[in-house]
């Protein structure tokens, strides 16, 4: 079940119908799924970006407890009411000068003094907003449980709730976040959009890279330059995708295909389909729900997510939102300070994550310039690896600042003492790598370039599957280690779907090890082609990123009944009725 905290949030977000309407029950059906009317209305001020102006009038006196009644950052900062002392407006306001740094979130008044120096992003965003209502810059950036008292830094002291009776209007005007026109008109615009999509429904969506056309109206300049961003001149992300159209199909007639089935186990565990949820953060960009988004539909799916060490939802929240028995893996990037990792590795364990996949292909962030060109006064989500910034820098970048970049093949060993959740090394890129992983141990790899976010120019991860192919077959299952197209020994008997698998003793591999791919995956052929070159399952990140922005974890959802619909149409046309009768056979790949 969803935590108090997201419970009204979406409470808050739908005030006229029950949180069932925003995370639908119902299948995926090629049926159009309206959006919920106004919802978007409402939410469109919160996921402007930069969301530092106070985007919407707030009516302070409609409700003396709190300050944005009306707005959909509770959503996000929905924290339990604390008893006691109350501060009055005028109390916040005389702190605009003098050595004590005063904020308030979500109705509450904090005193900022002691953490300015240790700040994500930097002092500088707290000191031009002190003595104000920070809410729309802090919601859509932290967990809705980041205030809990639990979770409040030690150095951040909560002075009482915000008291707005006898408040002059000129007072509750100063309370309020500075705006420019820019940001009011990016809001009109959004607004207007979601509207737009509001009457489409979701019906509109036939493919996944329509949630992207449909997504990138609906976000904000930053927003979108976060999500499709990537290093350089981006050749490698284009490079990702083009890479598949080199693979061609050889599909056999004739076949009884009317039962067809894309079900299989990822680390063991099931799903409904060979594509996982890949770990891309700060999905509350997007939509005020964030990553929740992706655990409820990946949930109801019956596909694994993987999640963001820099998620804007707190693991907490997605563990409480999750379904029963469903299984998360988890992106882990190692901090310098090794304590917190061991800490959070501890966690991971002691809440049942079925995989950690440690993130080895960034120890410093790629230059991601449409981020950068838009980095505004950025903070990393708390709980990441975001660490205090003495520059502004760009989504990105402020989110790498944590990583140790001294992370080497040892410390494989030393997450082995930590825990026995299966470990998987993302970001191999290389043969080399990927012989590597498997002789420190590792469970599996992720073949991964970051969606060429980091070094552009890397190859696209399809090749490095068929480098892995060529020279490095023992890592692969025995059943995928024989040649692509044809070979003799389809041709002595061709009434067989695939040649017969190599079983002799000395090509069993000496333990078990999964090979998984992501970057520029959009389509169910894309998905069929990799796992018959050899992947164990493949990982999308930003479609679904795109997909929850349009529509939540309805979104999630359509995305998910996309792929499965068209790599069930992949199988039958292929002759195949299941993931398991794949094999490199039934494709040919051009040089």
């Amino acid at each position: 079940m969803l935590s108090a905290a997201t419970r009204r949030g979406l409470a808050l977000t739908c005030p006229a119908g029950p949180v069932r309407r925003l995370i639908s029950t119902q299948p995926v059906s090629s049926a159009p799924v309206r959006l919920k009317p106004g919802h978007w209305a409402l939410a469109a001020a919160l996921l402007v970006a930069p969301a530092y102006a106070y985007l919407t009038r707030t009516r302070l006196d409609s409700r003396p407890d709190v300050v944005h009644s009306d707005v959909p950052d509770r959503v996000h900062g929905a924290t339990k009411k604390r008893e006691g002392k109350t501060v009055s407006v005028r109390e916040v306001l005389d702190k605009r000068e003098g050595d004590e740094v005063w904020v308030v979130i979500d109705g509450e008044v904090y005193n900022m003094t002691e953490f300015l120096d240790d700040h994500p992003g930097g002092r500088e965003i707290i000191l031009s907003n002190r003595s104000r209502d920070v809410s729309p810059i802090f919601a859509p950036r932290h967990p809705a449980d980041q205030l809990e008292a639990a979770n409040l830094p030690p150095n951040v002291a909560h002075l009482g709730r915000l008291d707005v009776g006898g408040a002059t209007d000129a007072d509750r005007a100063a309370l309020r976040v500075k705006t420019v026109k820019s940001d009011e008109d990016e809001a009109g615009r959004i607004r207007a959009e979601r509207d737009k999509m509001d009457q489409r429904g979701l019906g509109v969506v036939v493919n996944m890279r329509d949630f992207e056309k449909y997504a990138e109206p609906l976000l904000s300049k930053v927003a979108w330059a976060y999500y499709a961003s990537a290093g350089d001149d981006e050749i490698t992300k284009v490079e990702n995708g083009r890479a598949y159209q080199r693979v061609y199909f050889r599909p056999r007639i004739l076949r009884k295909v009317a039962e067809a089935d894309a079900s299989t186990t990822l680390m063991g565990q099931p799903s409904a389909i060979p594509v996982f949820v890949a770990p891309a953060a700060m999905a509350k960009l997007g939509h005020p729900l964030g990553e929740v988004n992706l655990t409820v539909g990946a949930g109801k799916s019956g596909i694994i997510q993987a999640i963001s060490s820099n998620a804007s939802c707190s693991i907490d929240e997605m563990i409480a939102a999750r379904a029963p028995g469903q299984p998360l893996f988890y992106q882990l990037y190692v901090n310098r300070d090794r304590a917190k990792t061991g800490a959070l590795v501890r966690k991971l364990d002691a809440t049942g994550f079925a995989a950690i996949m440690l993130t080895a292909d960034a120890p410093v962030g790629g230059k991601r310039e449409r981020d950068l060109r838009l980095k505004g006064e950025f903070e990393g989500p708390a709980g990441g690896v975001s660490e205090k910034s003495t520059e502004t820098k760009g989504v990105s970048q402020a989110m790498f600042a944590g990583v140790d970049p001294n992370l080497n093949w040892d410390d494989i060993k030393w997450l082995r003492t930590l825990t026995d959740i299966p470990i998987i090394v993302k970001g191999v890129q290389t043969v080399e790598d990927a012989l590597l992983a498997h002789q420190n141990g590792a469970d599996g790899i992720v073949i991964s370039n970051h969606g060429g976010r980091q070094l552009d120019t890397t190859r696209p991860c399809l090749d490095v599957l068929l480098e892995i192919r060529r020279h490095a077959p023992q890592l692969l299952r025995p059943a995928f280690r024989g040649p692509t197209g044809l070979s003799p020994a389809a041709l002595q008997d061709p009434a067989r779907l695939t040649p017969p698998d190599a079983n002799d003793d000395d090509v069993r591999q000496s333990k078990p090890f999964e090979i998984y791919i992501d970057g520029g995956i959009s389509r169910g052929t894309d998905v069929v082609k990799a796992l018959c070159l050899g992947a164990n399952g493949v990982g999308v990140g930003r479609g679904f990123l795109f997909a929850q922005s349009v529509a939540g974890a309805a979104g999630v959802e359509h995305a998910v009944g996309i792929l499965e619909s068209e790599i069930l149409l992949t199988l039958r046309l292929l002759g195949a009725n299941t993931i398991a009768d794949l094999r490199p056979s039934m494709v040919e790949v051009r040089e």
